[in-house]
């Protein structure tokens, strides 16, 4: 009996748990038109993503579909969530895998 008790408890907490992390996902806004700056240009669209003003991420995407998009990230190795607004060197990323 008592096992059973521990089993349900674990069970119950459990999905409380999922439960609670599934509504925090669906809580989460997504990113607000101001915040991504698109550019179009002849070869290439460009995405500036920001937030507070402070741009994070600069993702291309070529215009010819047999290249991948890739990111721009800073040159000397610096965490890809500070600004890149004053980085002098980006060097291009590509993400081999996604799922």
């Amino acid at each position: 009996m008592d096992t059973t008790n521990h089993t349900l408890n674990r069970t119950l907490i459990s999905i409380f748990l999922i439960c609670v992390f599934c509504a925090s996902l669906a809580a989460r806004e997504p990113p607000s038109p101001d915040d991504i700056q698109i550019i179009e240009g002849e070869e290439k669209t460009i995405y500036e993503y920001r937030n507070n003003g402070i741009l994070l991420m600069i993702k291309i995407v070529p215009k010819n579909k047999k290249r991948r998009p890739y990111y721009m990230v800073p040159g000397d190795g610096s965490a890809h969530y500070t600004s890149l607004d004053h980085h002098k060197k980006l060097y291009p990323q590509w993400v081999i895998v996604e799922w």
